[in-house]
């Protein structure tokens, strides 16, 4: 079986989301208000994410990566990337979250020097305030960064997908595309996708690694 490994990385390779974290240390203002409108389709992820950081008003990269360097990672991902190398399957992190984080979260865990594939936007503070730089055009979704579009061209490329989230821009791709899906137990992908045949829920990446060794 030619199998690809699609991996959110905030709240599933890290034990928190990065972002939120960001978004809750750096400003005072309901930026969970436009959450709501994501959840109801009246707005995709890329428009929300754009007045959710433009609520940041005034920081530095120091700041930013003072929050950052808080985060852990799944205790068992490390065991979790093994299989999958051991394996010799295909693996990609699909994130709606940030490059400059990611690549800093994988590296102080040891990991940047296996030159995982990553598919993230990415960000740069000027005078103060975070600019969004988003890795894919405009999409018919909304999407910040869109992980559909990733998971098609690994589909057209013959692979077997086995989706691995937690959150709201996971529910796309991994409803229509993935033909396995490991969902973060009481998150917005498990509850979304409940009664799918196709879906195991989680609480640690340990029980997605011991699912893969049947595999």
């Amino acid at each position: 079986m030619k199998l690809a490994i699609v991996c959110d990385f905030d709240g599933t390779i890290t034990q928190r989301d990065t972002g939120k974290e960001i978004l809750s240390k750096l400003t005072t203002k309901d930026w969970e208000y436009y959450d709501q409108f994501v959840i109801s389709g009246e707005m995709g992820t890329r428009e929300a994410l754009q007045h959710q950081w433009g609520m940041i008003e005034n920081t530095s990269a120091k700041e930013v990566f003072s929050i950052v360097d808080k985060i852990e990672i799944d205790p068992f991902f490390k065991e979790l990337y093994e299989l999958i190398q051991q394996k010799n399957w295909g693996f990609v992190i699909v994130s709606d979250g940030f490059l400059s984080y990611i690549r800093r979260i994988l590296d102080r865990n040891d990991l940047m020097e296996d030159n995982i594939s990553i598919k993230a936007n990415d960000f740069e503070i000027v005078k103060g305030k975070i600019i969004l730089k988003f890795l894919t055009e405009s999409c018919e979704h909304g999407c910040a960064n869109c992980k559909f579009t990733h998971v098609t061209e690994l589909k057209e490329q013959g692979f077997t997908i086995v989706y691995i989230g937690d959150g709201l821009s996971d529910i796309l791709p991994a409803k229509f595309l993935a033909d396995y899906i490991f969902a973060k137990k009481d998150e917005d992908l498990a509850r979304n996708l409940k009664g799918d045949k196709r879906l195991k829920t989680f609480e640690t990446l340990k029980e997605v690694k011991n699912e893969l060794l049947t595999f």
